[in-house]
C-alpha cells in the first residue's frame, strides 16, 4: 500500500456501506463498498461521490468492489439511465474497478459498463490487485 497516497486521502464518508476517500494531489476518488447496499444509500453513496468529482476537480475514480454484494436491477437501471448520462459531464478520466467476489455483484457491474460504454467518454479498467489499479490511475493518460 502507498503510503503518500494514504496521507494525502481525506475520508470524506465512512459507513456501513462504504468508506469514500478523495485525494486532492492525485485527483482521485475512492469507494470502498462492503457488503450489501440498499436503493436509498447506493444511490446517495453514488450521488455524493459524482458531487466530489464535479466540486473539486477529480479525474480518477477508483471503485474497490471487492467486498460489494449483489446490486439490485432496479439500481443498475437508475445508475446507467440516471447517474451515468450525469457523470459523463463530470470531467472524469479513468474509472478503474476492483472486481467483486461476488458473481451477481459482477454480473450487474458487467451489465451496467456494457450499457453505458458507449457514451463513457473516460477509460474504464478492471483489476484484481489494488495497486496496479492505482498505478493505472496514476499513469500518463496519453
Amino acid at each position: 500500500m502507498n503510503t503518500t497516497l494514504e496521507q494525502t486521502s481525506t475520508v470524506v464518508r465512512k459507513d456501513e456501506y462504504v468508506t469514500i476517500q478523495v485525494s486532492h494531489p492525485e485527483q482521485m476518488i475512492t469507494l470502498k463498498w462492503t457488503g450489501y447496499a440498499p436503493s436509498k444509500a447506493f444511490r446517495s453513496i453514488l450521488e455524493e461521490a459524482q458531487q466530489y468529482v464535479r466540486t473539486s476537480g477529480l479525474k480518477r475514480w477508483l471503485a474497490d468492489l471487492r467486498q460489494m454484494d449483489a446490486i439490485l436491477r432496479q439500481d443498475e437501471h437508475w445508475t446507467v439511465t440516471d447517474w451515468h448520462p450525469r457523470m459523463v459531464t463530470s470531467g472524469l478520466r479513468r474509472m478503474a474497478i476492483l472486481t467483486s467476489a461476488d458473481y451477481f455483484n459482477r454480473m450487474s457491474v458487467d451489465r451496467i459498463i456494457t450499457a453505458a460504454s458507449p457514451e463513457m467518454p473516460f477509460e474504464i479498467t478492471y483489476f484484481d490487485d489494488l495497486n496496479k489499479a492505482k498505478a493505472w490511475l496514476l499513469a500518463s493518460e496519453n
